[in-house]
């Protein structure tokens, strides 16, 4: 068996190593906190928080961007050391999927848990995606494991359990509601709650209140300094209307939204009939598990209520929907269907079914593993116009974006890195280099073709741009997005 579970990493490391470069999405998060690494290794500014999140004075925390830093640092501030943690995050996650199914389900189910994660190309997609939520698949499968303990009445979860709810603000506040579920599960159970104040288990608990107030002391430290601005800004923030549907076409949008995360996750090219396909399979794996007596009543009902409540909060939000507020369900998804293959009695239906799934993901992985808007087209835009700066002596140049608003982003940090130094477009006497996207809308001008972006070559300057111009405050660029110092 961990010959099996040997193969199974190897083929997860190919799956998440496999044309990385040409698979990157370097966009506006891995833009962002490239920045914020380059803050922390350069400016030596040690941070509380990281980048602000959709709600408004809400941040997320820092530990991504100092996992981050770690590696840039090592790497002299090359972008494409993130391949390293979240390979390594990748890695982690299939070994926990076999090691919390194994424990509680058997090595088969463990076996088939780890391979269906290894071996998605969803999934993989998911952990290249590189940005401070991708974890969640990796707490989630944690938290699971807490849940299943707690189930059995097993209080030694709890320092885990205390981590893990503090390790929520550096992941997403979305996981929140969820957050009962291990007590419930305790109390299921036939167990008291308050038997963890008991002598015995009194040692534990105050271990267990040490690694939450220690795992959120980013959180509270920043509150005191800042007047307790987050809550603040959460309480408000969200509740802030954002547009969207509401009433039926909203419980529309929030099944159609995360049925379709469980069809990128876990059949990334194929739509069968409709995404909510995907709930009824789910529905039907869980019946007949509940029928073979393998899921118990109290498993099926904590289950149900990790689902109903990561909807129900969904709904009730004013947030605009979207698909990976939805990711912490794919691990109960991938549990069950491990534990439904298990009991597959005839080994060619496994062997049929493994090679079936195999094939149309490595198929996956060998032709949409090259993004034409990658972190790879857009250094050899960045190496275009660099060359052509030294080229030419150019002490600063602008940049513009010919192309849709949010299009033109992931460029700054490279940029930067690549030691050209940028100010905004439209001051007189500095080059402007023009980057169409895509660069087909631009054809006429006969752009330098790079992937999906073009690159303008501006004429030269009438005459040496000033290094005053390039130094001016005022001539510099806005921050990016969501950053603060």
């Amino acid at each position: 068996m961990k010959a099996w579970l040997l193969i199974i990493l190897i083929l997860g490391l190919i799956f998440r190593l496999y044309n990385f470069e040409k698979g990157f999405s370097f966009a506006h998060d891995q833009d962002l906190y490239s920045w914020i690494a380059k803050d922390i290794v350069i400016n030596h500014h040690n941070r509380l928080v990281g980048q602000i999140t959709s709600v408004d004075g809400v941040f997320i925390g820092s530990f991504y961007y100092y996992l981050m830093a770690l590696f840039y640092k090592i790497g002299d501030m090359n972008p494409m050391m993130a391949v390293i943690p979240t390979v390594l995050i990748g890695l982690l996650t299939i070994w926990s999927f076999y090691y919390v199914v194994k424990k509680h389900f058997g090595i088969k189910s463990g076996l088939w848990a780890a391979f269906i994660y290894s071996v998605s190309f969803g999934a993989a997609v998911f952990d290249r995606w590189s940005v401070p939520t991708q974890p969640t698949v990796l707490w989630s499968v944690w938290f699971l494991y807490t849940i299943l303990e707690s189930l059995r009445g097993n209080l030694k979860v709890l320092p885990l359990y205390a981590f893990l709810c503090g390790f929520v603000w550096q992941l997403h506040i979305a996981l929140l509601p969820i957050l009962p579920l291990p007590i419930l599960g305790y109390i299921l159970s036939n167990n008291n709650i308050l038997t963890i104040f008991d002598k015995k288990n009194i040692k534990l608990t105050f271990i267990s209140i040490f690694i939450f107030c220690l795992t959120m002391s980013p959180f509270f430290v920043f509150e005191v300094k800042h007047n307790f601005s987050q809550i603040k800004a959460m309480t408000v923030g969200i509740n802030v209307d954002k547009g969207g549907p509401t009433g039926f076409f909203k419980v529309n949008k929030v099944i159609e939204t995360s049925g379709r995360e469980f069809q990128q996750r876990l059949w990334w090219d194929f739509d069968v009939n409709g995404v909510n396909q995907y709930w009824i399979g789910l529905l039907i794996v869980s019946l007949f598990l509940i029928i073979k007596k393998i899921l118990t009543k109290n498993i099926f009902i904590v289950f149900g209520l990790w689902y109903v409540l990561i909807l129900l909060a969904q709904f009730t939000s004013k947030r605009i929907v979207s698909e990976y507020y939805f990711t912490n369900l794919l691990p109960i998804y991938i549990l069950l269907l491990a534990v439904f293959l298990a009991q597959i009695k005839y080994k060619i239906l496994s062997f049929l079914f493994i090679f079936v799934y195999l094939f149309f993901n490595l198929k996956w992985l060998f032709t949409k593993s090259d993004d034409y808007e990658s972190y790879y087209y857009k250094m050899e835009v960045v190496n275009f116009v660099k060359n052509d700066v030294i080229r030419n002596n150019y002490p600063c140049v602008a940049i513009n974006f010919i192309a849709d608003p949010g299009v033109g982003v992931g460029y700054r940090y490279l940029f930067w890195w690549q030691k050209v130094k940028l100010i905004r477009p439209g001051i007189e006497g500095v080059p402007v280099y023009n980057i169409p996207i895509p660069w087909q809308i631009s054809q006429n001008d006969n752009p330098k073709v790079f992937g999906r972006y073009g690159v303008i070559i501006p004429p030269k300057p009438l005459k040496p741009i000033d290094q005053k111009t390039c130094d001016d405050p005022r001539n510099q660029l806005d921050p990016l997005l969501g950053y603060v110092e």
